[in-house]
């Protein structure tokens, strides 16, 4: 496989709001839960690179949560990322940019309603380094609360909204165990930091997350892999500045398929949630496509 078509520090999972009290604010986050697989932590060499995700999410349960609920979010996150020949503590610089375009619809004790749009934009830079089979990287995340928000009210107790109406900063570390003989041990992991939402004086908690992968390559241009992520949140929320005993956390495993050409690579995932508190509990599918100019 063409090292340009290392896996990138890349993915995200557009946030899905619902009026309900929850761990994390209305059972929603930011990381990008199950978005990075097979080679998570190996960075490519200097060039541009184009990254387009497709994800759905369904959840048809709420654990600690409302009795009847519905969850259908699609999105389509294109992203760019631009690797450079700069070094800073002898690791290759870079930065990515992603925007995500938002189809959401819920469904909560017999309410309903969806939106379309864009949603938050990401933007970070990294930092990434390689030794013989292992790799790994370091980089710093921003989400700016751009995308689309109306606050619930009493006419309208169920919002989709496609943004969170707050910002997260979150540090980012991943790595890659790459065998030529075959086998991929890919992990990625972060903490977020959320600043509080001005609309409804809420403030999410904040929470670990982290993306798994371990795979083996069957053929020259095909790996398999069994995928997943777990999150949980360590501080708990807090309401007009009190904390609520509420804490959100999950955990999903599922299977994985990577074919790679010279110039492109298209990864397939399927991951059940379970373990779940606080939060919706479904499931999830990523399409990742990785092009190199």
């Amino acid at each position: 496989m063409n090292n340009k078509i290392a896996a990138l520090l890349c993915g995200l999972l557009t946030s899905f709001h619902v009026s309900t009290a929850s761990a994390t604010e209305n059972g929603s986050d930011s990381f990008s839960l199950g978005a990075e697989g097979i080679m998570a932590g190996a960075l490519p060499p200097a060039g541009l690179y184009f990254l387009g995700y497709y994800q759905n999410y369904h959840a048809n349960e709420f654990i600690d949560g409302p009795s009847q609920f519905h969850v259908d979010a699609n999105a389509l996150v294109p992203r760019l990322v631009w690797m450079t020949n700069y070094q800073i503590a002898h690791g290759q610089w870079g930065m990515y940019a992603a925007q995500p375009l938002v189809d959401l619809k819920v469904n909560i004790n017999g309410l309903h309603d969806s939106n379309q749009g864009l949603g938050d934009l990401y933007l970070g830079t990294m930092l990434g380094w390689h030794h013989q089979n292992h790799h790994w990287l370091a980089a710093l995340e921003t989400v700016l609360g751009t995308g689309d928000y109306k606050a619930p009210s009493q006419t309208n107790p169920v919002r989709a909204n496609i943004g969170k109406n707050y910002d997260t900063i979150r540090p980012i570390f991943a790595y890659s165990y790459i065998n030529p003989n075959g086998l991929d041990l890919s992990t990625k992991i972060s903490y977020s930091w959320n600043n509080r939402n001005d609309a409804t004086d809420y403030k999410s908690g904040e929470y670990f997350a982290g993306d798994y992968s371990l795979g083996y390559r069957i053929q020259p241009k095909v790996k398999v892999a069994v995928e997943g992520y777990y999150f949980k949140q360590t501080k708990e929320d807090n309401i007009n500045g009190e904390d609520i005993d509420f804490k959100g956390q999950a955990f999903a495993i599922g299977p994985a398929i990577q074919y790679a050409d010279q110039n492109w690579s298209l990864e397939a995932k399927f991951l059940k949630e379970t373990n779940v508190e606080n939060r919706p509990e479904g499931h999830t599918s990523w399409l990742k496509l990785v092009w190199a100019f």
